[in-house]
């Protein structure tokens, strides 16, 4: 695949020649692009823990009674918040209110940063990229995209349409995504990052493909199914007796890796990522 982009003074237009199937192209706004959340931060448990800190310095001035003790721990230990004195009922109410304190100061980083906690089916957790919020906030930008297919293959056969964007993405060039576990998105990029430099990885791309086909279909369920080091789509869409489904909230999707650089088609995922789907050792978030 050939890929040509032309920067233009409000649009820029993205070119892929892709023989022997038809070439593929669209116009992006500018402004629309610069509007977007194009930052890149990589998750930082000594930033979050300094935000949470602060917070916490906040409330506790604003929870200090008579009698009442409220201490943190030194900033070269980990945080810890020891509440003594006064009565029982008094100490309790006051610790529950900086623990309340203390998650949603995390939580507030993480939404400031586009990040996510993702607890896995086997209780561990992890902050990846806020793949659902970048999505849902794409959606506008990326309706030309899902406008150019639907001019080439229509929107009558889901199945199609969806092998085609699949198609398209895996020519993308790959860039790998090591284990989530450890890399807390390090090497994810926004839709807009990843079509301007004209690669990605898994869940650069599954973010794509999920914006693209949401637009298409504004109705049909999408998921995105995270492995510790890979990340591909699950999608209601109609499936054949050979092909990999999942059951997710009691309704059956079809698996599909965008991925690339191997053209794999609807239904197929590479081992081992389609013996942990077996065994469900996966997680997942609703688009």
């Amino acid at each position: 695949m050939e890929f040509q982009r032309i920067e233009g003074e409000t649009s820029t237009e993205f070119i892929y020649q892709r023989p022997p199937l038809p070439t593929l192209s669209f116009m992006l706004n500018n402004q629309q692009m610069r509007g977007q959340h194009s930052s890149k931060k990589k998750y930082s448990a000594e930033l979050a823990e300094l935000h949470v800190r602060h917070q916490l310095l906040l409330n506790s001035v604003k929870l200090q009674q008579r009698g009442v003790k409220i201490r943190l721990s030194p900033n070269n230990l980990p945080l810890t918040v020891t509440v003594s004195g006064g009565d029982l009922h008094q100490v309790a109410a006051i610790r529950d209110k900086l623990a309340a304190t203390q998650q949603q100061a995390y939580q507030s980083y993480l939404q400031r940063d586009y990040l996510y906690l993702l607890t896995t089916n086997l209780g561990e957790s992890y902050v990846i990229p806020d793949h659902v919020r970048v999505m849902r906030e794409h959606l506008a930008l990326l309706q030309p995209v899902a406008a150019s297919f639907i001019s080439l293959y229509g929107r009558n056969n889901i199945r199609k349409i969806s092998a085609q964007i699949a198609q398209w993405l895996q020519q993308i060039p790959y860039q790998d995504l090591s284990d989530r576990r450890e890399s807390a998105g390090a090497g994810y990029l926004t839709p807009v990052q990843m079509l301007m430099a004209n690669q990605g990885d898994c869940d650069s791309k599954a973010v794509v493909f999920a914006a693209v086909l949401r637009n298409i279909f504004p109705k049909l369920g999408i998921a995105i199914i995270y492995f510790n080091d890979h990340a591909v789509i699950a999608a209601q869409i109609p499936a054949l007796d050979d092909e990999l489904t999942v059951q997710l909230n009691n309704m059956s999707y079809l698996l599909l890796d965008p991925t690339g650089p191997a053209a794999m088609p609807l239904g197929k995922l590479n081992p081992p990522y389609d013996v942990q789907l077996q065994s469900r050792q996966f997680s997942y978030r609703l688009f």
